[in-house]
């Protein structure tokens, strides 16, 4: 791959809602272990590699909906609760092929700040989508509030330093669905140059 290759792949790049996503198409075990090894690739200070990825497949995604909701309702002020909202969290895993909970697990190195393993994270997540996205397969970062919550940390089952960094909902395209379009403002207006 040359630079003008790589850059057209990151500009393919884009978020794919789980309503758009076809549950019923299966993703193959090796798009799956390729999608995996790329987000293992990310950069991470001190070779921490704090990603990891709790994936729902199948009756699975039924868990992690039901965690969602549970969290939801036990975290939102009885003022604040939206019953729709509480509704499209238990649908919205059942839409996509898969999804995963994005965890980060710090590493035993004390030296390293909090905010560099999510970095690093968030590196592993960016190398999953754009693999993803070469695939024709969507991905879509969602990160509810219910997500960050004890009570979700707890139906994941995650260690007392581990933090959900929300949720990805895999899935191919449904049959007929354009990969979106998408403009960005000019990247020159965001760079300061000395």
């Amino acid at each position: 791959m040359n630079l003008h290759q790589a850059a057209e792949l990151i500009a393919h790049r884009r978020s794919i809602k789980p309503v758009d996503m076809d549950a019923e198409k299966s993703i193959s075990s090796e798009t799956w272990d390729t999608l995996i090894e790329c987000a293992n690739w990310a950069p991470s200070h001190g070779h921490t590699e704090p990603w990891r990825f709790i994936i729902y497949r199948g009756d699975s995604r039924n868990e992690i909906a039901k965690a969602l909701q549970d969290a939801y309702q036990a975290e939102t002020p009885a003022d604040e609760f939206r019953p729709e909202k509480h509704e499209k969290m238990g649908k919205n895993p059942l839409f996509s092929h898969a999804v995963a909970a994005i965890v980060m697990t710090p590493g035993d190195n004390e030296k390293i700040p909090e905010i560099e393993e999510i970095e690093a994270v968030a590196c592993a997540v960016q190398n999953m989508h754009l693999a993803a996205s070469a695939a024709g397969v969507g991905l879509f970062w969602s990160s509810p509030a219910a997500c960050y919550g004890e009570n979700f940390a707890q139906s994941l089952q995650l260690g007392s330093k581990d933090k959900c960094l929300g949720l990805l909902y895999i899935g191919y395209p449904k049959e007929g669905k354009a990969w979106p379009k998408m403009v960005r403002k000019p990247a020159a207006d965001k760079v300061i140059w000395k």
